[in-house]
Protein backbone atom coordinates (compact mmCIF):
# COMPACT_ATOMS: atom_id res chain seq x y z
CA UNK A 1 0.00 0.00 0.00
CA UNK A 2 1.10 3.67 -1.13
CA UNK A 3 3.04 5.39 1.93
CA UNK A 4 0.97 8.31 1.60
CA UNK A 5 -2.38 6.26 2.11
CA UNK A 6 -1.16 4.81 5.28
CA UNK A 7 -0.72 7.78 7.11
CA UNK A 8 -3.17 10.34 5.71
CA UNK A 9 -4.68 11.90 8.80
CA UNK A 10 -8.07 10.76 9.78
CA UNK A 11 -8.73 13.56 12.32
CA UNK A 12 -6.66 15.75 14.90
CA UNK A 13 -6.60 13.47 17.94
CA UNK A 14 -3.43 12.39 18.93
CA UNK A 15 -4.27 10.08 22.07
CA UNK A 16 -4.15 7.37 19.97
CA UNK A 17 -1.13 8.05 18.21
CA UNK A 18 2.51 6.92 19.56
CA UNK A 19 5.83 8.12 18.63
CA UNK A 20 8.58 5.57 18.31
CA UNK A 21 11.48 3.91 16.24
CA UNK A 22 10.15 2.31 13.17
CA UNK A 23 10.21 -1.70 13.78
CA UNK A 24 11.73 -3.95 10.15
CA UNK A 25 8.07 -4.25 8.84
CA UNK A 26 7.17 -0.49 8.46
CA UNK A 27 11.38 0.52 8.13
CA UNK A 28 10.88 0.36 4.35
CA UNK A 29 7.67 2.27 3.85
CA UNK A 30 8.91 4.92 6.21
CA UNK A 31 12.03 5.28 4.69
CA UNK A 32 9.77 5.75 1.25
CA UNK A 33 7.73 8.21 3.18
CA UNK A 34 11.00 10.08 3.89
CA UNK A 35 13.26 9.86 1.05
CA UNK A 36 10.96 9.37 -1.54
CA UNK A 37 9.97 5.87 -3.50
CA UNK A 38 12.24 6.01 -6.25
CA UNK A 39 15.06 5.83 -3.55
CA UNK A 40 14.10 3.34 -1.61
CA UNK A 41 12.96 0.93 -4.48
CA UNK A 42 16.55 0.82 -5.71
CA UNK A 43 17.32 -2.60 -4.82
CA UNK A 44 20.61 -2.40 -2.59
CA UNK A 45 19.76 0.96 -1.92
CA UNK A 46 20.32 0.61 2.09
CA UNK A 47 23.60 -1.51 1.27
CA UNK A 48 24.92 1.06 -0.87
CA UNK A 49 23.97 3.76 2.05
CA UNK A 50 25.79 2.03 4.57
CA UNK A 51 28.61 1.41 2.50
CA UNK A 52 29.03 4.99 1.89
CA UNK A 53 29.42 6.00 5.48
CA UNK A 54 25.14 7.01 5.37
CA UNK A 55 23.48 5.79 8.59
CA UNK A 56 19.87 5.38 8.40
CA UNK A 57 19.53 4.09 11.78
CA UNK A 58 17.61 6.90 13.39
CA UNK A 59 14.40 6.54 11.86
CA UNK A 60 11.07 7.51 14.08
CA UNK A 61 7.44 7.33 13.38
CA UNK A 62 4.15 8.12 14.46
CA UNK A 63 1.74 5.02 14.72
CA UNK A 64 -1.79 4.68 15.10
CA UNK A 65 -2.81 1.44 15.29
CA UNK A 66 -0.79 -0.77 12.27
CA UNK A 67 -1.38 2.64 10.73
CA UNK A 68 1.88 4.98 9.52
CA UNK A 69 0.62 8.71 9.98
CA UNK A 70 4.38 10.59 9.80
CA UNK A 71 8.23 9.55 9.60
CA UNK A 72 11.43 11.37 10.58
CA UNK A 73 14.75 10.35 10.20
CA UNK A 74 17.86 11.70 11.03
CA UNK A 75 21.40 11.31 9.50
CA UNK A 76 24.78 11.88 11.41
CA UNK A 77 27.17 14.09 9.98
CA UNK A 78 30.76 14.20 10.96
CA UNK A 79 31.42 17.32 13.32
CA UNK A 80 28.84 16.15 15.75
CA UNK A 81 25.61 17.30 13.35
CA UNK A 82 23.12 16.09 11.98
CA UNK A 83 20.39 16.05 9.04
CA UNK A 84 16.73 16.17 10.03
CA UNK A 85 14.52 14.89 7.39
CA UNK A 86 10.82 14.38 7.63
CA UNK A 87 7.40 13.36 5.27
CA UNK A 88 5.86 15.42 3.46
CA UNK A 89 3.39 17.42 5.68
CA UNK A 90 -0.59 17.31 3.85
CA UNK A 91 -1.93 20.15 6.21
CA UNK A 92 -1.28 21.95 9.52
CA UNK A 93 -2.67 19.33 11.71
CA UNK A 94 -0.04 16.74 9.83
CA UNK A 95 2.68 19.09 9.98
CA UNK A 96 2.55 19.22 13.71
CA UNK A 97 2.28 15.98 14.09
CA UNK A 98 5.12 15.43 11.59
CA UNK A 99 7.03 18.11 14.11
CA UNK A 100 5.74 16.09 17.14
CA UNK A 101 7.50 12.92 15.30
CA UNK A 102 10.63 14.71 14.47
CA UNK A 103 11.24 16.24 18.02
CA UNK A 104 10.68 12.50 19.70
CA UNK A 105 13.36 11.58 17.31
CA UNK A 106 15.19 14.07 18.13
CA UNK A 107 14.67 13.51 22.19
CA UNK A 108 16.02 9.76 21.90
CA UNK A 109 19.28 11.02 20.68
CA UNK A 110 20.18 13.18 23.46
CA UNK A 111 23.43 12.57 25.15
CA UNK A 112 24.67 10.16 21.63
CA UNK A 113 27.08 12.79 20.57
CA UNK A 114 25.28 14.61 18.59
CA UNK A 115 25.07 18.27 19.42
CA UNK A 116 23.21 20.41 16.39
CA UNK A 117 19.99 19.72 13.76
CA UNK A 118 19.77 21.18 10.58
CA UNK A 119 17.22 20.91 8.56
CA UNK A 120 16.39 22.67 4.76
CA UNK A 121 12.99 23.16 3.14
CA UNK A 122 12.77 25.28 -0.19
CA UNK A 123 10.99 29.23 -0.14
CA UNK A 124 7.32 28.88 0.44
CA UNK A 125 7.35 25.62 2.01
CA UNK A 126 5.04 26.99 5.13
CA UNK A 127 3.99 23.46 6.27
CA UNK A 128 7.88 22.51 6.43
CA UNK A 129 8.09 25.39 8.17
CA UNK A 130 5.43 24.89 10.88
CA UNK A 131 7.02 21.35 11.14
CA UNK A 132 10.23 22.05 12.05
CA UNK A 133 9.41 24.54 14.13
CA UNK A 134 6.90 22.30 15.62
CA UNK A 135 9.95 19.85 16.35
CA UNK A 136 11.75 22.96 18.41
CA UNK A 137 14.01 24.07 15.54
CA UNK A 138 14.69 27.58 14.77
CA UNK A 139 15.23 29.54 10.96
CA UNK A 140 18.50 30.15 10.69
CA UNK A 141 19.30 31.80 7.64
CA UNK A 142 17.80 31.92 3.58
CA UNK A 143 20.71 30.73 1.75
CA UNK A 144 21.30 31.23 -1.71
CA UNK A 145 23.38 28.09 -3.44
CA UNK A 146 25.50 30.06 -6.41
CA UNK A 147 27.59 28.20 -9.22
CA UNK A 148 29.71 29.87 -11.57
CA UNK A 149 31.39 27.15 -14.30
CA UNK A 150 34.97 26.42 -13.36
CA UNK A 151 36.17 27.64 -16.51
CA UNK A 152 35.33 30.97 -16.82
CA UNK A 153 38.50 33.59 -16.32
CA UNK A 154 38.98 34.69 -12.74
CA UNK A 155 39.85 38.43 -12.48
CA UNK A 156 43.07 38.91 -11.21
CA UNK A 157 43.46 40.80 -8.14
CA UNK A 158 46.59 42.25 -7.19
CA UNK A 159 47.89 40.81 -3.00
CA UNK A 160 46.73 43.05 -0.09
CA UNK A 161 49.91 44.45 0.89
CA UNK A 162 51.25 42.91 3.87
CA UNK A 163 49.41 39.76 3.26
CA UNK A 164 50.74 36.33 2.55
CA UNK A 165 48.66 33.15 1.19
CA UNK A 166 50.08 29.93 1.75
CA UNK A 167 48.61 26.31 1.73
CA UNK A 168 47.34 25.41 5.08
CA UNK A 169 49.79 22.85 7.27
CA UNK A 170 47.46 20.11 7.45
CA UNK A 171 49.48 18.49 10.48
CA UNK A 172 48.34 22.05 12.48
CA UNK A 173 44.48 22.01 13.19
CA UNK A 174 45.01 24.34 15.99
CA UNK A 175 45.74 27.24 13.35
CA UNK A 176 42.39 26.63 12.15
CA UNK A 177 40.80 25.96 15.36
CA UNK A 178 41.97 29.35 16.18
CA UNK A 179 41.57 30.89 13.22
CA UNK A 180 37.51 30.04 12.41
CA UNK A 181 35.99 31.26 15.70
CA UNK A 182 37.82 34.98 15.27
CA UNK A 183 36.33 34.99 11.64
CA UNK A 184 32.91 34.59 12.90
CA UNK A 185 33.10 37.69 15.07
CA UNK A 186 30.58 40.32 13.70
CA UNK A 187 30.07 37.63 10.82
CA UNK A 188 26.96 38.60 8.61
CA UNK A 189 26.79 34.77 7.00
CA UNK A 190 24.66 32.45 9.49
CA UNK A 191 25.06 34.60 12.44
CA UNK A 192 24.74 32.58 15.95
CA UNK A 193 25.59 29.31 14.53
CA UNK A 194 29.07 29.31 15.25
CA UNK A 195 28.24 29.81 19.01
CA UNK A 196 26.06 26.82 18.74
CA UNK A 197 29.16 24.36 17.98
CA UNK A 198 32.68 23.44 19.23
CA UNK A 199 35.93 24.99 16.72
CA UNK A 200 36.80 21.17 16.71
CA UNK A 201 33.25 20.35 15.92
CA UNK A 202 33.62 22.78 12.98
CA UNK A 203 36.89 21.79 11.41
CA UNK A 204 36.00 18.10 11.42
CA UNK A 205 32.43 19.03 9.26
CA UNK A 206 34.85 21.48 6.93
CA UNK A 207 36.76 18.22 6.33
CA UNK A 208 34.10 15.96 5.88
CA UNK A 209 32.99 17.88 2.47
CA UNK A 210 33.46 16.23 -0.60
CA UNK A 211 37.23 15.06 -1.41
CA UNK A 212 39.24 16.60 1.09
CA UNK A 213 42.79 17.98 -0.26
CA UNK A 214 44.99 19.84 2.14
CA UNK A 215 46.00 21.42 -0.87
CA UNK A 216 42.69 23.60 -1.75
CA UNK A 217 42.67 25.29 2.01
CA UNK A 218 44.54 28.38 1.76
CA UNK A 219 45.44 30.88 4.70
CA UNK A 220 46.22 34.13 4.88
CA UNK A 221 48.71 35.67 6.72
CA UNK A 222 49.70 39.06 8.10
CA UNK A 223 53.14 39.77 10.65
CA UNK A 224 53.20 35.96 10.69
CA UNK A 225 48.98 36.02 11.75
CA UNK A 226 46.56 33.97 10.56
CA UNK A 227 43.94 36.36 9.42
CA UNK A 228 41.70 34.68 6.64
CA UNK A 229 40.88 31.24 5.50
CA UNK A 230 39.32 29.98 1.85
CA UNK A 231 38.36 26.16 2.26
CA UNK A 232 37.56 24.31 -1.12
CA UNK A 233 37.19 20.92 -1.66
CA UNK A 234 36.32 18.37 -4.80
CA UNK A 235 32.87 17.25 -4.70
CA UNK A 236 32.46 14.52 -7.00
CA UNK A 237 28.92 13.59 -6.96
CA UNK A 238 28.07 16.93 -8.24
CA UNK A 239 30.91 17.37 -10.62
CA UNK A 240 31.76 20.68 -9.09
CA UNK A 241 34.57 22.21 -6.24
CA UNK A 242 32.94 23.74 -3.16
CA UNK A 243 33.99 27.09 -1.78
CA UNK A 244 33.28 25.27 1.97
CA UNK A 245 34.02 28.24 3.61
CA UNK A 246 35.89 31.71 3.35
CA UNK A 247 36.61 34.07 6.44
CA UNK A 248 38.21 36.84 7.66
CA UNK A 249 39.45 38.03 10.66
CA UNK A 250 37.39 42.15 11.12
CA UNK A 251 40.49 43.86 11.44
CA UNK A 252 41.41 43.08 8.18
CA UNK A 253 37.96 42.85 6.31
CA UNK A 254 37.18 46.15 3.64
CA UNK A 255 40.81 46.08 2.30
CA UNK A 256 40.00 43.49 -0.81
CA UNK A 257 41.37 40.53 0.90
CA UNK A 258 38.21 38.53 0.21
CA UNK A 259 37.84 39.38 -3.75
CA UNK A 260 42.12 38.66 -3.66
CA UNK A 261 41.18 35.19 -1.73
CA UNK A 262 38.55 34.22 -3.99
CA UNK A 263 40.73 35.27 -7.29
CA UNK A 264 43.35 32.90 -5.63
CA UNK A 265 41.39 29.86 -5.46
CA UNK A 266 39.45 29.97 -8.27
CA UNK A 267 43.19 30.16 -10.17
CA UNK A 268 43.99 27.01 -8.17
CA UNK A 269 41.13 25.12 -9.83
CA UNK A 270 40.86 26.57 -13.34
CA UNK A 271 42.36 23.84 -14.65
CA UNK A 272 40.72 20.91 -12.60
CA UNK A 273 37.99 18.90 -14.68
CA UNK A 274 35.07 19.57 -12.30
CA UNK A 275 32.73 21.15 -14.56
CA UNK A 276 31.29 23.96 -11.77
CA UNK A 277 32.49 25.84 -8.52
CA UNK A 278 29.48 26.53 -5.96
CA UNK A 279 28.69 27.22 -2.88
CA UNK A 280 25.98 28.46 -0.32
CA UNK A 281 25.43 31.55 1.21
CA UNK A 282 23.43 33.63 3.56
CA UNK A 283 21.22 35.72 1.57
CA UNK A 284 21.68 38.83 3.99
CA UNK A 285 25.25 38.65 3.91
CA UNK A 286 24.98 41.03 1.02
CA UNK A 287 28.91 42.02 1.21
CA UNK A 288 29.10 37.79 0.28
CA UNK A 289 26.96 37.75 -2.34
CA UNK A 290 28.12 41.03 -4.29
CA UNK A 291 31.75 39.58 -3.89
CA UNK A 292 30.89 35.97 -5.55
CA UNK A 293 28.56 37.91 -8.40
CA UNK A 294 31.26 40.12 -8.72
CA UNK A 295 33.48 36.73 -9.13
CA UNK A 296 30.86 35.48 -12.03
CA UNK A 297 28.59 33.43 -9.05
CA UNK A 298 24.91 33.04 -10.01
CA UNK A 299 22.39 32.41 -7.50
CA UNK A 300 20.91 28.47 -8.58
CA UNK A 301 18.25 28.00 -6.15
CA UNK A 302 17.51 28.97 -2.37
CA UNK A 303 16.83 27.21 0.33
CA UNK A 304 15.52 27.85 4.18
CA UNK A 305 17.89 26.62 7.38
CA UNK A 306 16.72 25.74 10.55
CA UNK A 307 18.61 24.37 13.47
CA UNK A 308 18.54 23.07 17.01
CA UNK A 309 20.83 22.06 19.98
CA UNK A 310 20.24 18.42 21.26
CA UNK A 311 20.56 18.13 24.58
CA UNK A 312 23.84 16.55 25.95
Amino acid sequence: MPFRRLFRRQDTRLERVEFGPADEARRSLALEGVLGRGFVATPGFELRAAAQGVDLSRLWVAREGDRIRAAALLIPHPGRTGLLLASPPEDDDHARLGGRTAAALLDSVAGTGIRLVQALSSPGEALRTTAWTSAGLRHLASLDYMERPRELQASRRPPVPGVELAPWDASDRGVLERLLPATYVETLDCPGLASMRDPADILDGHLAVGAHDPALWTIAWASGVPVAALLLSAAPDSDSVEVVYLGIVPRMRGRGLGSSLLAHGLGMVAQRRERTVALAVDARNTPAVALYARAGFRTVRRREAFVAPVRP
